[in-house]
């Protein structure tokens, strides 16, 4: 078990200047104490005046007042120390402070590319800030960990690195923002002079309107409150990241594995080709119907077909009927059953291990989102699914041909007659008889049907030549499978 990283998350947010709930205040703390207070501002011209000032040089962030500055216009023209963006490069932080706990004021604040903010970029971006404060609410957070949670873990830059540049935009995409790194700007600085401890102050700020509202268009945000479950995701997603290569990938790897496993089930070049090896006569008769159906939806120069692009018509819906209906029949299959029961029981163990994460670092359990709810799994289960689809539909299709093509040269072999002959003998008597083997109840169907045992060594000659046939043409298959496979990419 890892130290509980008692992951603090404060929020500290600045309305927007025409933001139309802004109460005109501006909170901040007052020297040498640790509790909030606030200045009523009387008009907006005066709250949008103050909190410029804040952004570009403050009184509340500021060393000292006589570098604070009176307007903003003033200070942008001005190289100084004295605001939100210097707080967050070490700017309050005394030179002993500094270089006890290894802080460089070039390496503590990073933008959303995962670069650091230099001093020399520092006036364009407060600036850009002090513009977008207009309409867009200035939101600030902190999230603080245990040291030793962090360094038995992960390095703490590239968890810096990881929040800027990964989970920040997932965070704002889940708060409903659109397009992240596009439509925001964000900072993520580093602090780490207190003892055991690590911790990150966060802020963000919108460049243009793309927050959703609920008829679907895009406004900025007026809200500040961050909500419990957008507060729990980001917990989340941070404590994730700290313990993903010890925990979360080789449970993934696990997962990937067994998929990969039940995807081998219906890979024409494996010696367990589900397709195959079916082992029963009715169910072929299936495959070849398949097989007509597609034929008659295959455009003449598509080689295969992708099962999520057949057509809507009735046929379409008769092929997915009849793809869905062969794959609920070969998943009854013992083998693949346990593979697909494998899966499931690593999905359980990623489940577990989100729960335990959870658990450890004292975030409650609203917004919690299973495994299988996670769009990453989702995402895995469905492409795994399309594969089998896929691999379904085309060997329908290249049986059909391959039977077919024999067809057309007039080719006619005693065993295409054998499974004409076994299928409709089959239909009828099958209520009657359910034996496995499906070579061994051939025989004794036709030699019932020519009634004595003079065909005898032709039947069992022409079903070996049946199976070699089967086996030849799950070859031709694949070699055609493997040169259009490309819906799996």
């Amino acid at each position: 078990m890892f130290d509980d990283s008692k992951s603090v998350f404060i929020t500290h947010p600045y309305y927007a200047v025409n933001n139309p709930t802004n109460n005109l205040r501006i909170y901040f703390k007052a020297k040498n104490s640790s509790k909030w207070t606030y200045i009523q501002c009387k008009s907006k011209d005066e709250y949008r005046s103050k909190i410029k000032e804040y952004i570009t040089g403050s009184f509340d962030y500021g060393r000292n007042e006589e570098k604070s500055y009176t307007s903003s216009n003033e200070y942008i023209n001005k190289d100084g120390d004295s605001d939100l963006f210097d707080y967050f490069m070490g700017g309050k932080k005394t030179d002993e402070i500094m270089k006890e706990n290894q802080m460089k004021r070039e390496e503590m604040a990073m933008v959303k590319n995962g670069s650091y903010l230099l001093d020399k970029d520092v006036k364009a971006m407060k600036k850009r800030w002090s513009n977008y404060i207009e309409d867009s609410n200035i939101q600030l957070t902190v999230l603080s960990f245990y040291q030793n949670y962090i360094d038995s873990n992960i390095s703490i830059k590239e968890l810096q690195k990881k929040i800027a540049t990964d989970v920040m935009p997932k965070f704002l995409c889940y708060c409903g923002y659109e397009n992240p790194k596009e439509n925001l700007e964000w900072v993520v600085a580093l602090h780490c002079d207190r003892k055991n401890n690590y911790h990150f102050h966060i802020s963000w700020i919108e460049k243009n309107k793309c927050y959703k509202k609920y008829n679907n268009t895009l406004d900025h945000r007026i809200k500040l409150k961050i909500s419990d479950e957008e507060r729990n995701f980001l917990k989340r997603q941070v404590a994730l990241t700290i313990e993903r290569s010890k925990l979360y990938t080789p449970a993934l790897i696990k997962l990937n594995e067994d998929m990969e496993s039940l995807k081998s089930y219906f890979n024409p070049k494996d010696c367990n080709f589900t397709l195959k090896n079916l082992k029963d006569i009715e169910f072929e008769e299936k495959i070849i119907k398949l097989g007509y159906l597609l034929n008659q939806v295959r455009t003449t120069d598509n080689k295969y077909i992708k099962y999520n692009s057949l057509p809507k018509n009735e046929i379409g819906k008769e092929i997915r009927k009849l793809t869905q209906d062969i794959k609920r029949n070969i998943f009854k299959n013992e083998k693949v059953k346990s593979i697909k029961q494998d899966i499931y029981k690593s999905i359980d163990k990623i489940n577990d291990i989100l729960i335990d994460i959870d658990k450890r670092n004292n975030i409650s359990n609203v917004g919690f989102e299973s495994a299988l709810e996670n769009k990453m799994i989702k995402d895995k289960l469905e492409k795994y699914d399309n594969y089998v689809l896929n691999s379904i539909v085309n060997h329908a299709l290249y049986n059909y041909k391959y039977q077919a093509k024999k067809i057309d040269k007039k080719d006619f072999k005693i065993e295409d007659l054998i499974n004409q002959i076994c299928y409709e003998s089959y239909k009828k008597d099958f209520k009657k008889h359910k034996i496995v083997k499906v070579r061994k109840y051939k025989s004794k169907i036709l030699s019932n049907f020519f009634g004595g045992n003079t065909y005898k060594g032709k039947v069992i000659y022409a079903l070996e030549r049946l199976g070699y046939e089967q086996d030849q043409a799950a070859n031709k298959f694949y070699e055609m499978f493997e040169e259009e496979n490309n819906y799996e990419k």
